[in-house]
């Protein structure tokens, strides 16, 4: 089943991305043809991009409400992805430079480079974050990932109570305070969230590791679920970091479309009264 499924999809997207080249090469025709006849390929290329960024607007509203029983979301993704290419092609087509020159036009190309950016960003991050975040032990919903953060907490503190052996209760108690109360009790670093990393997971569990010269069989055992807990906890901080980047992501590249489609009302509004 996998494997024929596998190459029907490749072939939908080689035919789906040829599709968005020929349509692409037949508007550069067209704008050529324009220009070669003195026209307003200008006009023709900024009307179509207009055109291309309220069906991307459209697109993304339609994604975000999979209830409607107009097809499934994948293939809504699909379509919005190669409306993207195309629509990048024509702006491509329409802007003498990369970026325009004047105020307006300038921070337009900005804007419009940077919802580019951040929409390729997207079909990379949908691409690899779900996969990160399957291959992780245990899966939560975001809005519980602050309660399952507090109940590791709980419970490591709970361990940390229960130990009876004098001299373990010394040695893991310190190292409770000093090592592992601020990681349970804290939350993820910003650096963190950028760059998700199992440092803070490896030094703590060596650490762990190197008490064991000075534990007996009660102190090992807690020393044991300190160790689970600090890898139960730093695998929620991977999603929770994985997690919060898709969901910022969602809202910067919404955010960003919405301002970009309004200076283009504005930018067509003054061309079309300098026109007039």
């Amino acid at each position: 089943m996998n494997r024929s499924q596998g190459p029907s999809l490749r072939t939908r997207r080689v035919v789906a991305l040829s599709v968005t080249l020929v349509v692409i090469a037949v508007f550069w025709g067209i704008t050529r043809w324009e220009t070669a006849r003195l026209g307003m390929p200008a006009f023709f290329t900024g009307f179509t991009l207009l055109a291309g960024l309220f069906l991307l607007m459209l697109l993304g509203v339609r994604r975000r409400l999979p209830f409607w029983p107009l097809g499934s979301v994948s293939t809504w993704t699909q379509i919005h992805l190669y409306v993207g290419v195309f629509t990048t092609a024509i702006y491509l087509l329409h802007v003498p430079a990369l970026i325009a020159g004047g105020m307006l036009e300038g921070c337009l190309s900005i804007v419009f480079l940077m919802v580019t950016a951040s929409g390729f960003y997207g079909i990379y991050a949908s691409r690899t974050l779900p996969k990160k975040l399957t291959a992780v032990e245990g899966q939560h919903r975001f809005d519980r990932i602050d309660w399952v953060r507090n109940q590791i907490a709980a419970t490591a503190d709970h361990a940390c109570r229960q130990i009876s052996e004098t001299s373990a209760k010394q040695v893991l108690e310190t190292f409770y305070q000093q090592a592992l109360a601020p990681f349970f009790v804290s939350r993820p670093t910003f650096a963190y969230v950028i760059a998700p990393n199992g440092n803070r997971r490896r030094r703590l569990l060596a650490d762990l590791k190197e008490l064991d010269r000075y534990l007996e069989q009660d102190g090992r055992r807690v020393a044991g679920q300190f160790a689970a807990l600090v890898r139960r906890r730093d695998d929620l901080d991977y999603q929770f970091a994985l997690q919060l980047r898709l969901r910022c992501w969602v809202v910067f590249h919404s955010l960003l479309s919405l301002v970009l489609l309004a200076m283009s009302l504005i930018h067509m509004v003054i061309v079309l009264r300098f026109v007039g």
